[in-house]
């Protein structure tokens, strides 16, 4: 029975150590900075990613996406816009529709790096600082 409590004890702390715990924003600071989206994924556990190559410069309350791929031509920029940070939460306003947001929660942060989860389709970004 000792064997028995003893596995179930190792195997739960192996499990919660290797979990990703979702820590909530709680200020615009959280955010503020030129972070370099590299990929998305479907799930933290999905292999396939989906490179992107774009920049989210965040300052002043104003987020800017820059150097936005196309599939033909030259990168643009998109123009800037408006997010706020509430309910532990990324909120930013979409472009052209007053009072409509896309909303995005921290999975994870550290100095140099930065994994978000737009909480409309589910996908993972992973941002790098610049």
């Amino acid at each position: 029975m000792k064997k028995i409590k003893l596995l179930l004890a190792l195997s739960l702390s192996f499990g919660l150590s290797s979990a990703v715990f979702a820590a909530p924003l709680t200020s615009n600071k959280d955010v503020i900075g030129s972070w370099f989206l590299e990929y998305t994924k479907k799930s933290p556990e999905d292999t396939e990613t989906k490179p992107m190559g774009m920049t989210w410069v965040i300052d002043n309350s104003q987020l800017t996406q820059k150097d936005i791929p196309q599939v033909r031509g030259n990168p643009y920029d998109a123009p800037a816009v408006d997010y706020v940070v509430e309910d532990g939460t990324l909120k930013v306003s979409i472009l052209g529709r007053a009072g409509k947001y896309d909303v995005y929660s921290l999975v994870e942060k550290t100095e140099k790096s930065m994994v978000l989860k737009d909480n409309k389709y589910g996908t993972y970004m992973y941002f790098t600082k610049k």
